[in-house]
């Protein structure tokens, strides 16, 4: 008997660390979900020329003509302007090529983000040609100029509403409802975005990467695309190809029964249960994290972040402060109690740690194939329009390249997340252990909760109740006469039939 107690109370133990170790579990739903059901990813285009020729030249020539700049020419002005390549890339430089301070000077008073807005190649430049689903559409009607981590870029389907982020906890600006909205596409072989878009470099000044071309971005349609704080997928494009985009997308939703379990067991949150934002995603949360990083330790945040309220945007005089923490700012720590040694997380001082960002429990996660193929600019020139399919009647294929992004399947994967067991199957495993081991039962200890607690509780009740009755009859007289154990005998009942027979024949005589 004590060996098989033994026995189940050890069962039972493995049963409940099994379920705390690992509560939850994660199961595929065979049917899917149609992908016109879901939100087409946001899809940003950006030039590697991040200061247009153009409009740089402009600045320098009104910049030379101010009293502060009058120990510059135009060359000279136009080299000084190029230090502002450091606001995208924020790697340690030569002083002597890039002098922050001295740039800071000659801009004299400006707004980081206007002026960067205004250098930056336009979407009328870059955009020729568009079709969204099978239909040739306005490119100035399909993209918004927008701000992402490369600054600012023609963006589609960029649900934001605006760059500036985080203005308060109790804003309700967002909502599980907006999810229902935004472009949607189906899957066939002419639907989802196409572009046609030039590559040239006759308004390039400065390279972000040195590489001619451009970069595709990829998010979800409200996450901020920024790729260090995850949601985000970059693909960079050359000229003269025609790259394809297959997109699939799996979907996944948690039940709101995992909420009863410890964040720290289930790693995820809910939109709705995070006192760090209003409305949380762990994109906007790692966003965040870093921001506040590096506004406490250079009073301002990057101008390829959004905004928020009550702080500065950092300009040329923040550029040795953004250098010292770059490295830093884009490293997060995970969230472990031992980081392995191969993430080398003491070469950027350990990263930032971000212990209140969870991933998202329910989700939309996009995967992303790319292929590229060369295009034959003067052989695509010479086919009549009578041969070209609808939205590229009329252009001028010189110097530019073909994107097209479409899903790569019909449906997209669909998983539930859930409790491996509920309250009441936990229950049933442990009551059924301990009946197969010992006999024994959830029902067995009720019993014995019963009878060792009310039944005991309700005997010494009447027992207390007989003997204090028994006492009050010793104490006063009998209510009634005593009962006697002999009465007297009515001899008739002795004699029976036979008497009455003799008692008739003697009173016939």
């Amino acid at each position: 008997m004590i060996s098989a107690l033994i026995c189940s109370i050890s069962l039972v133990w493995l049963t409940f660390r099994k379920y705390y170790r690992a509560p939850l579990v994660t199961t595929q739903m065979p049917a899917g979900v149609s992908v016109n059901k879901i939100i087409f990813p946001a899809v940003g285009i950006c030039s590697n020329n991040r200061i247009s020729k153009r409009a740089i030249t402009e600045l320098a020539r009104k910049l030379v003509k101010e009293e502060r700049n009058k120990m510059y020419d135009e060359e000279g002005m136009l080299s000084l302007l190029q230090g502002l390549g450091v606001l995208y890339n924020i790697d340690p430089m030569d002083n002597e090529v890039v002098k922050p301070m001295q740039l800071h000077r000659a801009l004299g008073f400006y707004d980081v983000n206007e002026l960067m807005r205004n250098l930056t190649p336009r979407c009328e430049d870059l955009l020729l040609r568009c079709a969204w689903n099978d239909e040739p559409k306005n490119c100035s009607k399909l993209f918004d100029f927008r701000l992402t981590m490369n600054g600012y870029c023609c963006t589609f389907n960029y649900l934001r509403r605006s760059d500036g982020m985080f203005k308060d906890t109790t804003e309700i600006s967002r909502s599980i409802d907006m999810y229902k909205y935004g472009n949607k596409s189906s899957f066939d072989f002419d639907q989802g975005l196409k572009i046609l878009m030039r590559l040239n470099g006759s308004d390039d000044f400065y390279y972000s990467r040195p590489l001619q071309g451009g970069q595709l971005q990829f998010s979800d349609a409200y996450d901020f695309p920024d790729a260090p704080s995850g949601s985000f997928s970059m693909q960079i494009i050359s000229p003269n190809v025609q790259m394809t985009v297959l997109v699939t997308a799996s979907f996944t939703e948690a039940s709101r029964d995992i909420q009863h379990v410890p964040v720290k067991l289930r790693q995820c949150l809910f939109y709705d249960e995070s006192q760090y934002l209003s409305f949380y995603t762990h994109s906007d949360c790692m966003l965040k994290c870093r921001m506040s990083f590096l506004l406490a330790n250079c009073n301002c945040t990057p101008f390829n972040m959004p905004k928020m309220p009550n702080t500065r945007t950092c300009d040329m005089r923040d550029v040795p402060c953004l250098r010292i923490y770059n490295a830093q700012s884009i490293t997060v720590r995970p969230n472990v109690d031992q980081v392995p040694f191969e993430l080398e997380m003491n070469i950027v001082d350990g990263g930032i740690n971000c212990p209140m960002c969870y991933p998202t429990c329910s989700k939309t996660a996009y995967n992303y194939d790319f292929t590229n193929v060369r295009i034959y600019p003067d052989y695509l020139n010479s086919v009549p329009d009578t041969d070209r399919v609808d939205w590229l009647r009329g252009a001028n294929f010189t110097g530019t390249s073909i994107v097209h992004v479409k899903y790569g399947r019909e449906v997209a994967d669909c998983y539930g997340q859930n409790v491996i067991m509920k309250w009441f199957d936990l229950i049933s495993n442990i009551g059924s252990t301990c009946g197969f081991v010992t006999g024994f039962s959830f029902v067995s200890a009720l019993e014995f909760v019963y009878f060792f607690t009310v039944k005991l509780w309700r005997e010494m009740q009447k027992r207390r109740r007989e003997k204090s009755a028994g006492n009050m009859v010793a104490l006063g007289s009998p209510p009634y006469d005593t009962i006697k154990r002999y009465h007297s005998l009515y001899w008739n009942e002795l004699v029976g039939p036979t008497r009455w027979k003799y008692d008739d024949k003697m009173l016939r005589q």
